[in-house]
Parts: C-alpha cells; sequence; structure tokens
C-alpha cells in the first residue's frame, strides 16, 4: 500500500504544480508602438509653412479605412489639413494647406500594430509664437473624440478567459488521474 499512497500523492502534486503554473502571471505584454518624431517637432517655431506633417511610429500603424485621423488647426480654429493621412511604413504624413501664421496645432489618433488606439497631440508655429492657446482650444473637442474611441483589438478579455479555461481543464485532469488510480486499485 505505500507505492499506491506515494502514487497518489506524486499524482495530487503534479496536479497541484499545473495549476500552479497556470496562475502564474504570464510575461508582461510588449509596450504599445509609441511616437518616435515628428516634423515639424512639437514647439518648433518655423519662418514659412510645411507642405506636410510627418509622425515617425516605432511601428507600422494600421491601415484599415478610419484607423488613421490627424485634425490641424490654425490659430484661428480653422482647419488647415488637406486629404487623408497617408500611411507608408512607420511614417504618417498629413498635407496642409498654406500659407500659415501664427499656431498650428495637430491631434492625431492611429491604431498601433497591435490593434490599440493610441493618440496625442502636437503644436508649432510659423512666425510668432504667441498663439498656441487659441489653436489648442479649438482643437480640444477633436482631441476627446480620439481618445474615446474604441476602436482597435483588446485581447485582454480573451487572454483572460483562456487562463480560465486552462486553469478548469487543469483541475478536471487531475481530479479524473486522482479518481482512477484509485478505482484501479480496488480490483
Amino acid at each position: 500500500m505505500p507505492a499506491l499512497k506515494s502514487s497518489r500523492t506524486g499524482s495530487v502534486l503534479a496536479a497541484l504544480g499545473l495549476a500552479a503554473l497556470l496562475l502564474l502571471p504570464a510575461a508582461p505584454a510588449a509596450a504599445h508602438d509609441e511616437l518616435v518624431s515628428s516634423d515639424p517637432a512639437d514647439e518648433a517655431v518655423l519662418g514659412e509653412t510645411p507642405e506636410q506633417i510627418t509622425l515617425t511610429f516605432s511601428n507600422t500603424p494600421l491601415t484599415e479605412p478610419g484607423s488613421t485621423e490627424i485634425a490641424v488647426f490654425d490659430q484661428d480654429c480653422v482647419s488647415i489639413a488637406e486629404g487623408d493621412p497617408v500611411v507608408d511604413g512607420v511614417q504618417v504624413t498629413q498635407a496642409i494647406t498654406g500659407p500659415v501664421e501664427g499656431a498650428v496645432y495637430v491631434a492625431w489618433r492611429v491604431v498601433s500594430s497591435d490593434g490599440h488606439p493610441i493618440s496625442d497631440e502636437l503644436e508649432f508655429s510659423v512666425g510668432d509664437a504667441g498663439a498656441q492657446a487659441a489653436a489648442e482650444d479649438c482643437a480640444e473637442g477633436t482631441i476627446q473624440e480620439a481618445e474615446g474611441s474604441t476602436e482597435g483589438f483588446n485581447g485582454t478579455p480573451y487572454a483572460v478567459g483562456a487562463g480560465v479555461l486552462f486553469l478548469g481543464v487543469g483541475i478536471v485532469i487531475a481530479i479524473a488521474i486522482s479518481r482512477g488510480r484509485r478505482g484501479a486499485t480496488k480490483d
């Protein structure tokens, strides 16, 4: 009978070990993509209006319709974005109309390569640098819309569900192994 207890104890220990492995936290996910640089740079003061704004990201953003948005306003709260933004690899460009004098406010939102929306803002000036606050006020609604968007894939509920499912299966297997060995020894 000592061998039977040892076998049963081993099965229970194996089941507990499996359950412990399933409960251990997973390795942290890689960080979301991020803005690496912009041209013009945030808070730059330029001598003349650029033809476009270029945002460079750490990875290629998604290119599905609606996944990339860039709003550009001058200090009079007039949109100066021309056409749709263009994604070319890790760079996103937005043509702007010109010439512009004063503050320019840029609010952007992209869906990163991992499916999560990211957004931010930047501002620069052409000529005098003193009117940035007015451009910020008129773009505030655009930022709120971009940050409130639910587009993009969020895999967290699926990962939690899979973890619970694997834990349940592990427990059922452990119970079945434990009962199967007990039943086989009754003969």
